[in-house]
């Protein structure tokens, strides 16, 4: 199946359900958005999944793990790839060698590691996006350690959006320990299922869309902090539609779920369009409220 579409958290995640169990449908039937207004960070945070991803359908849970240095979180590597044979590891997207963005600004980014051999990793990268700086493309092939420890190597700080992306990739909000270097561990150690934390989210299309109106028609610049939410609340719901039509789990009415799907599908270029406006000097607030409203 496609991933199109998916935030690169999600397309990693893809790849590490996929090799036991349905990707497709695990992922389609979590997505869902939710907004906090007025996090701690100063900005909203999107939740963009539940049940919650780190939770797996055998019962064990991915954890983010730390290291002092990417040299000292391969052993841990290699032992996930023993045990699960394969294993996700958290990385800079400006470090890595087939990255539209190299060399720019740092960006979190996962990446499914699921084979090494002598001083190689095979790694697998099935994001994919159209960006202002060309396309993006899913990559996947052997990478050398030295390349795979500086891409790991984890920037001095995250901007708070950044920040808030990560604590929230899984749909639940969770803990990200102190390290040079990031990984997700898979254990049993999960007890019950979790939510995000309960305070202050708007939940579903009905609260979280006209919030969303209201708060990206500033006249650009919410909007151009948020780009990249908006482009993966767009993409999460783009990806399950596309799945519900192919699977049929959307029920009689193929044409109002193309049409929403199409609708999805269209929203992140017009919030560019107005961030690019407002750019120039000429804000185009209603462009992004009518955009928002249209999809309720």
């Amino acid at each position: 199946m496609s991933t199109l579409g998916l935030s690169c958290y999600t397309a990693a995640l893809f790849g590490y359900l996929a090799a036991e169990w349905d990707a497709g449908a695990l992922l389609a039937r979590s997505v869902r958005l939710a907004v906090r207004p007025d996090p701690a960070a100063g900005c909203p945070a999107f939740s963009h999944h539940e049940p919650s991803l780190d939770l797996l359908p055998d019962g064990s849970r991915l954890r983010y793990a730390a290291a002092r240095d990417p040299q000292a979180a391969l052993p841990e590597l290699a032992a996930e790839l023993v045990t699960h044979g394969r294993v996700v590891v958290v990385v800079d997207s400006a470090r890595l060698p087939w990255s539209m963005v190299r060399g720019g600004r740092p960006a979190p980014h996962w990446l499914l590691v699921n084979g090494v051999r002598d001083d190689t990793w095979h790694v697998v990268d099935r994001f994919t996006a159209r960006l202002p700086a060309g396309e993006q493309r899913p990559h996947r092939g052997w990478l050398g350690t030295a390349a795979l420890s500086d891409a790991m190597r984890q920037p001095a700080s995250w901007t708070p959006e950044q920040e808030l992306r990560n604590g929230l990739a899984f749909g639940s909000a969770v803990r990200i320990p102190r390290g040079g270097a990031l990984w997700l561990r898979r254990d049993r150690e999960a007890a019950g299922q979790t939510t995000i934390d309960a305070g202050g989210w708007l939940s579903g299309d009905a609260a979280a869309l006209p919030f969303l109106a209201s708060y990206l028609s500033d006249g650009g610049g919410r909007a151009a902090r948020h780009l990249d939410d908006v482009w993966a609340a767009a993409g999460h719901r783009a990806f399950a539609y596309r799945w519900m039509l192919a699977s049929g789990a959307g029920g009689r009415d193929r044409r109002a779920l193309a049409e929403a799907l199409s609708r999805w599908e269209k929203l992140p270029q017009l919030l560019r369009i107005a961030v690019e406006s407002a750019a120039r000097g000429r804000p185009r607030p209603t462009l992004v409220r009518a955009a928002l409203q249209a999809l309720r």
